[in-house]
């Protein structure tokens, strides 16, 4: 008894033995697998980083030193070599290049902020939040958005069936987390980081640099309540200025950003998404969200008539004159806004289709200043036309330029949407 029970514990034993060197084993080989996927994982986020910053480097995306405001020292201008934003008193107004997009005839909305004081909030807006105007260096004034805050343009009534809005956006790379989201809604609402709404039809670009984790998205909320937002890829620039417009029609719309077409969505705007416009500045979870930041201005919405071109022409034939107010000048000057390229284009291209035509143009003011001052002002805008259309083509002899100031309105001049209207050009035929 005493041997067998002697060699069946040593056969325990050996079984034990083999057991747990087998253990020891596969514990041994699972670590060294977890640490070969640890290194593989580290080394392509580190090739993902690398070739992403060589790509950034050659399409000029690449962010540049952080941005400042008015006041910074002048060792980080050197250090940012005048690529960064900066909140300042310039301006320096560049071209646009709206390809695809075609603005609305009829102005409805505008503003540049022109009139409203440094630090202040703009006084056709409204906001949940906050937020002020800034003067970025040569880019002219812009409204800063906070973070958790919606702000709106105060409509005084519903968008029309079909409908344009524009305008310019601009990320800092000073913050680095930029979330814009715009809406059309029931009414103005925070837009959901990650999930669509019922009652509006929102977009957002996010471009944000979280430790070494980069997001560049546009979401949209295609479907329903609670549904995810769709997405595609886009790459913001920063420090310069976004052209954002949405193009609406019916129950379509369409998502231009600097002329390209990125969304189109033929089915999706319902009849109560015309009761608002709103922006928000989007958060989420991340404690970098909380104090992020970005801005907007020159917003312009238009309805949508019929095409200038064959309005120019039919017009002048059978009424002998033909009216507009998408031909856009900086407030209180002669100078021709880029946004003005589009409608300028359409009659120019008018005008050459009837060569014998002699037209004379006249800039009409609204009532602010004297009248005095309006009636200079609106001859110099109409030979400033005049200019423009001679440098389309449009031999200089077929035009003459004259003005009549605020003495003609034909709308209300209490109310910024009559002034609005009537500060235009017109158009005679000789």
């Amino acid at each position: 008894m005493t041997i067998k029970t002697t060699c069946t514990t040593l056969l325990l034993l050996l079984l034990s033995s083999n057991l747990s060197a087998q253990f020891l084993e596969r514990l041994k080989n699972a670590a060294e697998r977890g640490v070969k996927n640890t290194v593989e994982r580290k080394i392509e986020q580190k090739s993902t980083k690398t070739t992403e910053d060589a790509m950034d480097g050659v399409l000029g995306n690449k962010k540049s030193a952080n941005s400042s405001e008015e006041g910074s020292s002048t060792s980080k201008k050197k250090k940012n070599k005048g690529n960064s934003l900066e909140e300042d008193s310039g301006l320096n107004e560049e071209g646009s290049n709206q390809v695809g997009f075609k603005r609305g005839n009829r102005i409805i909305f505008q503003d540049t902020f022109e009139k409203d004081a440094i630090g202040d909030f703009p006084a056709r807006w409204n906001t949940t939040k906050g937020g002020e105007i800034k003067t970025l260096k040569g880019m002219g004034k812009f409204l800063k958005v906070p973070s958790g805050g919606v702000v709106y343009p105060e409509l005084t009534k519903n968008l029309p069936d079909n409908f344009t809005v524009e305008f310019d956006l601009v990320y800092p790379s000073a913050h680095p987390y930029r979330n814009a989201g715009f809406g059309f809604g029931a009414k103005p609402q925070k837009i959901d980081y990650m999930l669509s709404t019922n009652d509006a039809a929102t977009f957002d670009i996010l471009s944000a640099d979280i430790s070494t984790i980069k997001y560049r998205n546009i979401f949209y909320g295609e479907k329903s309540l609670g549904y995810q937002k769709e997405k595609i890829e886009y790459s913001a620039p920063l420090d310069k200025v976004i052209k954002i417009a949405f193009e609406v029609n019916g129950k379509r719309i369409r998502m231009f950003v600097n002329g390209d077409k990125k969304v189109d969505l033929p089915t999706q705007f319902k009849p109560e998404y015309r009761k608002s416009f709103f922006i928000s500045g989007i958060t989420n979870g991340w404690q970098e969200t909380k104090d992020a930041y970005f801005y907007i201005g020159n917003l312009v919405i238009a309805e949508t008539g019929k095409d200038e071109r064959s309005s120019v022409l039919k017009d002048l034939m059978e009424k002998g004159s033909f009216s507009t107010n998408a031909i856009l000048f900086a407030s209180g000057s002669d100078k021709i806004l880029p946004q003005s390229n589009e409608v300028m284009t359409q009659i120019a291209d008018a005008l050459k289709q009837s060569t014998d035509m002699k037209i004379t143009i006249i800039g009409h003011t609204d009532s602010d200043g004297d009248d005095a001052s309006n009636l200079a002002l609106s001859k110099k805008r109409a030979n400033a036309v005049k200019m423009k259309l001679a440098s389309m083509g449009i031999n200089a002899s077929r035009l003459t330029a004259d003005g009549k100031g605020e003495s003609e309105p034909v709308a209300d001049n209490s109310t910024t949407t009559g002034k609005a209207q009537n500060r235009r050009v017109e158009f005679i035929k000789q």
